[in-house]
């Protein structure tokens, strides 16, 4: 890989243009700089009647069942009423990827991924938590691993 910092000074707002010969590539480069720039800052999670704060790249997975959003962390599991996809729009990283309709992961958290049945995968998470990814969404899990 080929890489060439140029600065320029003229500019009026700081701008980054991120040439790569494939879409993965770009969407590895993508998911780096978006997780040293936003994954270190805190969100606040509701649970019972306390407010927990925790760290973007902490989080593990989410999962919802039951009306319920259980959010794995490496010291934690969080049990919320917040939605996943008000968790999703909190986060807003290109680390963390939607897998199912109840399910998203942090992508720099999986150990290994593994076929299914019905074209789907199961990725073991490092903290051995298995997350259930939909033939729907292994396209996308696919192309950000560069697999």
């Amino acid at each position: 890989m080929k890489t060439e910092l140029i600065i320029d000074e003229q500019l009026k707002d700081n701008e980054i243009i991120i040439h790569a010969k494939t879409t993965t590539a770009g969407a590895r480069v993508l998911s780096f700089i978006d997780h040293f720039t936003t994954d270190r800052e805190n969100l606040a999670i509701r649970s019972d009647e306390e407010f927990l704060m925790i760290q973007r790249s902490d989080i593990i997975c989410a999962e919802v069942q039951d009306k319920t959003l259980t959010i794995y962390t490496r010291a934690d599991e969080i049990v919320t009423t917040k939605t996943l996809s008000a968790l999703m729009e909190e986060i807003k990283s290109e680390t963390f990827l939607k897998v199912s309709k109840s399910g998203m992961l942090n992508i720099l958290m999986i150990e290994r991924v593994e076929p299914s049945f019905s074209g789907n995968l199961t990725a073991r998470m490092k903290n051995g938590v298995k997350v259930n990814i939909s033939r729907r969404y292994v396209p996308s899990l696919k192309e950000r691993l560069g697999i």
